[in-house]
This record gives structure tokens, sequence and C-alpha cells, in this order.
């Protein structure tokens, strides 16, 4: 957690009650059963576009709308990203779809030295899929180690703005050195709602969690990262 951030909750806890911000509510999801045959995404072309709204888990906060657009499907395939006000983001990019080599929702974006899972090859429930490697920052010459544990955890229907779609759960945990040397046991959670119609997820939840190193050397209690939620406005 930032230090704006941390201030942040502090001047919510003073607030009185009345006025206290809510934190986002979990998002409503039903079991269902798996389909009865095999199971694929829709393949990525060029020009598909998936649309957000990224919102505040601290405070159920609308942040920003996000604009999904693939670029390129030739060596790579390049998920070009911006705001809805036209301000560009950082891009993603997957060596094959749902094969990671950029990464660019955490705090600072990450390119990988081998592929990470966003989701594992099979699309079968209870498939697992686990890798380390190393990754740098834009611009970075160091290298700095990462662990990503992906899990398919079954089907779960799922409404959002852009509709009802019937999505595979699936969570990612991650391990990580990060680029700020006062901190340790970086671990983050990553969980989505992917829909094969749609070719992506259309809900997606990250938060994460580490401890600092004090100025007398001692690590201090845990601290949270941001928690932001993804929610499917529209697609094409």
């Amino acid at each position: 957690m930032t230090l704006n951030r941390r201030g942040a909750l502090l001047a919510v806890l003073a607030l009185p009650a009345g006025c206290a911000i809510q934190p986002l509510a979990p998002l409503p999801t039903t079991a269902i059963p798996a389909p009865g045959g095999p199971v694929s995404l829709r393949t990525p072309l060029a020009g598909q576009r998936w649309a957000y709204r990224k919102l505040d888990f601290f405070n159920s906060s609308v942040l920003e709308g996000v604009q999904e657009t693939v670029a390129s499907v030739a060596s790579t395939i390049d998920v070009h990203r911006q705001t809805d006000s036209g301000a560009a983001l950082a891009d993603e990019r997957h060596a094959a779809w749902g094969q990671l080599l950029r990464d660019p929702v955490w705090d600072y974006p990450m390119t990988f030295e081998m592929p990470v899972p966003l989701w594992p090859a099979s699309l079968t429930a209870g498939a697992k899929t686990s890798v380390h490697t190393h990754y740098r920052m834009d611009g970075g010459s160091i290298r700095y180690w990462i662990q990503v544990y992906c899990d398919v955890r079954g089907w779960e229907r799922v409404t959002v703005g852009a509709g009802t779609f019937d999505t595979l759960r699936i969570e990612r945990l991650v391990r990580l050195d990060h680029q700020d040397h006062t901190r340790a046991e970086t671990l983050r959670q990553d969980t989505m709602w992917l829909s094969p119609e749609v070719g992506r997820w259309v809900a997606r939840e990250i938060s994460g969690r580490f401890r600092l190193q004090g100025s007398s050397g001692l690590w201090q209690n845990e601290s949270r990262e941001d928690h932001f939620r993804w929610e499917l406005t529209a697609w094409r």
C-alpha cells in the first residue's frame, strides 16, 4: 500500500458513521455445471475490443473506463490499452493467447523472460500450472524473480454491465521480488472470470500484500497494495 492509500484509509476511519465510505461488495456469482464438451476460447483477431470499468475495492469508486483492443496477432498477440478519455496505458503482450510476455495491470508493467500463464492451456476445472522466471521493468536492466501459480477453480455464472456470462473462475497466486528493496514477501492474488464466448475475462480482481523494513532494520506489520476490480461493459 502506498502512503497516500494508507492516509486515505485513516481519513475514512475518522469520518462520522453516516459518511463512511463503503468497500466494494463481492462480485455475485453462481456455481454452474461444466459444459458437456470441450471448451475453447474465441480466437483473438486484430480489432477485437473489450471495454471495462475499473473500480476501487476500498471505497467502491469507479476510477476510469478502460478500452482494450487487439492490435496485432503476428509474432505475438499485442493488446493496446487506453482510458475512455484516450490516455495511453501500458500494453499487454502474449506469446500465445493466455501466455503473458508483458503484464501491465500492477504498480508497474513487468516484461517476462519466459511466458507466464494468465490462464492455463487446459480450460478444465482443476487444471493447474506453475512457472518460475524473471522479469524486468520498462527500461530496466535488473532481473527480478517471479513465480506464478495458476488454477482453474470451476464454472460460475457472472452478471456484469455487458450481460450475463458462463465463465471459468481462474485464480493466480504470484510471488515476486519487488524493485522496492525495503519490501519483503510480496504476494499477489489475481482472480478472473474467463468467458469462452468473449475470449477474455469479463471480471477481474487483483490485490497484494507485503512487509516493509523499518528504520531499525526490523520487518514491520503487513501492508497492502491497491485492490481493484475490472468489469466488462461492452465487447465486439
